[in-house]
C-alpha cells in the first residue's frame, strides 16, 4: 500500500514538472523579448529628468529581473545540452572527472595568484614613483629654506645686481640635482610690508628653458608672477602643483611642477622665496634612471578628474574623427561636454611629451598613479591622475628580485620548485589519460575512423598495438580507406595546383591599383601583364596628400608564386611608407596650427630665424621633406624586405615623389631599369640616380634627385620584360626603341600611349610565349588646356 502511495506521489511530482516545462517553453520568448526592449527603453530614458524621481525609476529594476530571468533560463539549457555533447562519450566522462578533481584547485590558485602578483606589482610601481616624487618634494623644501637662509645672510646694503648674480650662481648650482629648477625672490620694502601681491624682484635661471628643462603642459605660468592669494600669510610651503589648462583649450591636461616657499627677514626687510621644479622631460629622466621604472607624465587638472569620475551633468563619448586613425584604437580618445556646453578632450593614446601609449593587454600596459595635487592660482588641493607607468611581468620581476645574488637564488629555487611540481601534475594527468585510453581506446578509434570517411576522409587511419579481434577490424578498416584514398589522390592533386593559380592570380590583382589619383596637372596609367598567371613584377600610385602623389614600380627576382610572395611584402611595406609620410603630414600640420595660435612661443620661435622668418622644417620631421622623403622611403624599404625575406630574394623598384605644387619629381632608382623622361621639345632623359636593388643588404644607402616636370613632358617607367621582349630571331626590343617610340607619340594621352606600348611589343615578339612579367606606369604633365 505504501509502496503504490509512494509511485502515484512520483508520478504527480513528474507530471507537475512537464507541465512547468511546457509552460516555461511558451512564457520564456516572450520574456527574453521584453528584456530586450526594457533594456533599450531603459538605455534611452536613464540619464534624463523624466526618469528620475518618477515611477520610471521602477523599470530599472524591472529590467533585471527579465534579463536575470532570460540568462538564468537559457544559460541552464546551454549547459544542458553542452553536458550531452561532452558527456556522451565515455573517455570525456573519465577525462572531465580527472580535470575536475586534478586541475580546478590548480587553475584557482594559479589565477588568484595571477591577480594577486599584478596588483602586488602595480602597487610597488607606484610606491617607487611617489617616494621618487616624494624625495623632489623634500629636496625642493630644503634647497628652498636652505636659500632663504643664506640670503638673508647677505651682507646688508648689497646690491639688486650682485644679489640677482648670487641668484643664478646658487639656482645653476641646484640645476644640477634638480633638472629645470627655477628660483624667485619677492622682497619687501620694510619688515612688514607684504610681498605677495608683486611680481618677482629676482628669477634666478636662464630666461627660457631648454626643450628637456621645460615643463609639460601648455601654460607652465611665468617664473616671477605674483604669489597666489592663497599662499598669503603661509611661512612655508611645499607639494606638487599645477597649472589648469586655459579656458579656451579643450585638453584635459595640467602643468605640474614641484614648488616649496620659505619665508625669511634679509637687512630687515620680508622675503619670500620660492624654488620651483617643473615636471620636465629632464626630471622624468632622472626618475627612470633612479627606478629602472618607464614613468609617463600624464597630469589631468582637477577639472579633468572630476568629469572623469562623471562628476556633474556630463555627456562622454568617443572622438571618431581620431578614434580608429591608427588602427584598433577605439576608444581611446574620450570627449567630455559638461552642462555648459565646454568640450574637454583626453587623449590615452599618448602621453604628455606626445610618446604613444602602448595598448594594454595582459602581458603589458600603462598603470595610472593618482597623487594628491595643489590647483596653484586656486589653492584646492585634489588627488588626480598624475603619471603613468609602463607596467610588464618582466618589469614586475626585476622590482621584486632585484639584481642581489639572494634575490636570484631565490628565484631560481621558485622556478625549480614550480617546475617540479608542474612535472608531478603532468605526471598524474599522463596517468590519468593512459588508463582513460587503456579502457576505451580502440572502440573510440574505431568510430571516429567511420566518422572521418562519412565525411569524405579517407586518409584517417587506426593506430593499434593490440593483436585481438579489434585489432584485427582495425587493419581491415585501414586497407579499405587506402584503396579509396589511391583512387581519389591524384584527381584531387591536379584540381588542387589548378585552382591555387588562379586563386593567386585573383589575390594579386586586388594589390594592383583600383583607381588613378585625380591631379591637375599629371595624368597617370599603369598596367602589368603577368607571364605564369601570377606576377614579380608592381606597379602602385597612392595619394599621401591632395596635390602630392607617390608611385612605383618594382620587378622581384624570380617568377611564379614565389615571386609574387614578395611582390606582396613589397606593395605593404610601400603602403605602409606612405601611410607614416601622410600621417607624419597631418602632424606637422596639427603642430603648426597649435604654434600659430600660441603667439607667444611663435614670435620666440620666429626671432631665433635669420630674418625673422619662418624656419625650414628639419629633414624627415614631415616624410615628406625635400631631399630625402623617396631616399629615406627607399632605405625602410630596403630594411624590411632584408629582415622578412630570404637571402636570394631581392627586387628591383623605382619610387618618386610628385609635387603638384612645386611642379618637382623626386625619385630613387634602385637598381631598377632608368626611367625615361621625354620632354615636350622631345629631348630624351634617363632618370638613373639612387643604388642598388632593394632586398640583398640591408646597409644599401640611396640617393634622391628631383627634376621639373613641365607641360607636355612625358615620363614612361618600365619593367625588363617589355625591353628584353624577343621577336622570332633572338633579337631584343631594347630600351632604345622604347624611348623613340614614347617620343614619337608623346601628344598621346598616358591611357592611349600605355595600349599602343603594349602592342608594339607583342607584335615584336608576334607568338611567342611571354619570357617574363610586363609592366608599364606612364605619368604625363598635362599642358594649360588640358591635353
Amino acid at each position: 500500500m505504501d509502496i503504490n502511495r509512494q509511485g502515484g506521489a512520483n508520478g504527480r511530482v513528474r507530471r507537475m514538472f512537464a507541465v512547468a516545462r511546457g509552460w516555461l517553453r511558451r512564457v520564456m520568448p516572450r520574456v527574453a523579448l521584453a528584456s530586450v526592449a526594457l533594456c533599450v527603453l531603459w538605455l534611452f530614458v536613464n540619464k534624463t529628468a523624466v526618469y528620475r524621481g518618477t515611477p520610471l525609476r521602477l523599470l530599472g529594476p524591472l529590467t533585471f529581473c527579465a534579463v536575470a530571468a532570460t540568462i538564468a533560463y537559457y544559460g541552464l539549457k546551454s549547459l544542458v545540452r553542452l553536458k550531452n555533447v561532452l558527456l556522451w562519450r565515455v573517455r570525456r566522462r573519465l577525462m572531465i572527472t580527472y580535470l575536475f578533481v586534478g586541475l580546478t584547485p590548480i587553475v584557482l590558485l594559479l589565477v588568484l595568484g595571477f591577480f594577486a602578483a599584478m596588483g602586488a606589482s602595480q602597487q610597488a610601481l607606484v610606491r617607487v614613483v611617489t617616494v621618487q616624487l616624494n624625495t623632489t618634494e623634500r629636496q625642493t623644501r630644503e634647497s628652498a629654506r636652505t636659500l632663504a637662509d643664506a640670503l638673508s645672510e647677505l651682507p646688508p646694503g648689497t646690491g639688486d645686481r650682485n644679489i640677482q648674480a648670487w641668484l643664478d650662481e646658487r639656482t645653476a648650482l641646484l640645476q644640477t640635482s634638480l633638472p629645470g629648477a627655477r628660483v624667485a625672490v619677492w622682497r619687501g620694502a620694510g619688515a612688514a610690508t607684504p610681498v605677495d601681491n608683486e611680481p618677482a624682484q629676482f628669477v634666478g635661471g636662464p630666461p627660457q628653458a631648454d626643450e628637456n628643462t621645460r615643463g609639460v603642459g601648455e601654460d607652465a605660468g611665468a617664473a616671477g608672477e605674483p604669489l597666489p592669494v592663497w599662499l598669503r600669510g603661509q611661512e612655508d610651503w611645499s607639494g606638487l602643483a599645477f597649472m589648469p589648462p586655459p579656458e579656451t583649450s579643450r585638453s584635459a591636461f595640467g602643468s605640474p611642477s614641484v614648488r616649496a616657499l620659505a619665508r625669511g627677514r634679509a637687512s630687515g626687510r620680508a622675503i619670500a622665496l620660492l624654488v620651483t621644479v617643473p615636471v620636465s622631460r629632464a626630471l622624468i629622466k632622472q626618475y627612470r634612471e633612479n627606478t629602472g621604472i618607464n614613468v609617463r607624465p600624464f597630469f589631468i587638472a582637477a577639472r579633468g578628474n572630476e568629469l572623469l569620475n562623471g562628476e556633474g551633468d556630463v555627456n562622454v563619448s568617443v572622438d571618431e574623427s581620431d578614434a580608429g586613425a591608427g588602427g584598433g584604437d577605439e576608444g581611446r580618445v574620450v570627449l567630455v561636454r559638461d552642462r555648459g556646453g565646454r568640450q574637454t578632450r583626453m587623449d590615452f593614446r599618448r602621453d604628455q611629451f606626445g610618446d604613444p601609449i602602448p595598448k594594454s593587454s595582459l602581458a603589458a600596459f600603462s598603470y595610472p598613479v593618482f597623487l594628491p595635487s595643489t590647483d596653484w592660482r586656486g589653492g584646492t588641493q585634489t588627488s588626480g591622475w598624475a603619471f603613468m607607468v609602463d607596467w610588464s611581468w618582466a618589469q614586475s620581476g626585476r622590482q621584486f628580485w632585484g639584481d642581489t645574488k639572494l634575490g636570484q637564488g631565490w628565484r631560481q629555487a621558485l622556478i625549480f620548485l614550480g617546475g617540479f611540481f608542474l612535472a608531478l601534475e603532468v605526471l598524474a594527468l599522463l596517468s590519468a589519460a593512459w588508463m582513460t585510453r587503456a579502457v576505451t581506446g580502440t572502440v573510440h578509434k574505431l568510430y571516429r575512423a567511420t566518422e572521418s570517411v562519412k565525411r569524405g576522409d579517407f586518409s584517417h587511419r587506426i593506430r593499434t598495438r593490440s593483436r585481438d579481434q579489434l585489432g584485427e577490424l582495425a587493419s581491415a578498416f585501414n586497407e579499405m580507406s587506402s584503396n579509396i584514398e589511391t583512387l581519389l589522390e591524384e584527381r584531387v592533386e591536379r584540381e588542387w595546383l589548378e585552382r591555387e593559380v588562379e586563386i593567386a592570380a585573383e589575390v594579386q590583382g586586388q594589390l594592383f591599383p583600383r583607381s588613378v589619383p585625380r591631379l591637375a596637372s599629371v595624368e597617370m596609367s599603369g598596367e602589368c601583364r603577368a607571364a605564369r598567371g601570377v606576377a614579380g613584377d608592381y606597379y602602385d600610385y597612392v595619394e599621401v596628400a591632395p596635390g602630392l602623389v607617390a608611385f612605383a614600380l618594382g620587378d622581384v627576382s624570380g617568377k611564379g608564386i614565389s615571386a609574387a610572395l614578395v611582390m606582396s611584402n613589397l606593395q605593404a611595406t610601400l603602403r605602409a611608407q606612405v601611410t607614416i609620410i601622410a600621417e607624419r603630414m597631418k602632424l606637422a600640420a596639427q603642430s603648426k596650427a597649435a604654434s600659430a595660435q600660441a603667439g607667444g612661443v611663435q614670435v620666440a620661435f620666429a626671432s631665433s630665424t635669420p630674418g625673422g622668418g619662418e624656419a625650414e622644417m628639419p629633414c624627415g620631421v614631415t616624410g615628406a621633406d625635400t631631399q630625402c622623403a623617396v631616399s629615406n622611403m627607399a632605405a625602410s624599404i630596403n630594411g624590411q624586405l632584408c629582415h622578412s625575406t630570404d637571402d636570394n630574394r631581392f627586387a628591383t623598384l623605382f619610387l618618386a615623389l610628385y609635387d603638384e605644387r612645386t611642379r618637382l619629381l623626386r625619385y630613387t632608382n634602385a637598381g631598377h631599369n632608368a626611367a625615361i623622361l621625354v620632354r615636350a621639345g622631345g629631348s630624351i632623359e634617363r632618370l638613373s640616380t639612387g643604388g642598388m636593388m632593394v632586398g640583398a643588404f640591408d646597409w644599401a644607402e640611396y640617393e634622391e634627385a628631383q627634376v621639373p616636370f613641365a607641360d607636355g613632358d612625358l615620363l614612361v617607367v618600365f619593367s625588363d620584360g617589355l625591353t628584353e621582349a624577343q621577336n622570332t630571331t633572338g633579337e631584343e626590343y631594347g630600351e632604345k626603341r622604347l624611348a623613340q617610340f614614347a617620343a614619337a607619340r608623346r601628344g598621346q594621352s598616358s591611357q592611349e600611349l600605355r595600349r599602343a606600348i603594349f602592342d608594339e611589343v607583342n607584335n615584336w615578339s608576334g607568338a611567342a610565349e611571354r619570357a617574363d612579367d610586363q609592366t608599364l606606369v606612364i605619368v604625363k604633365a598635362l599642358v594649360e588646356d588640358g591635353r
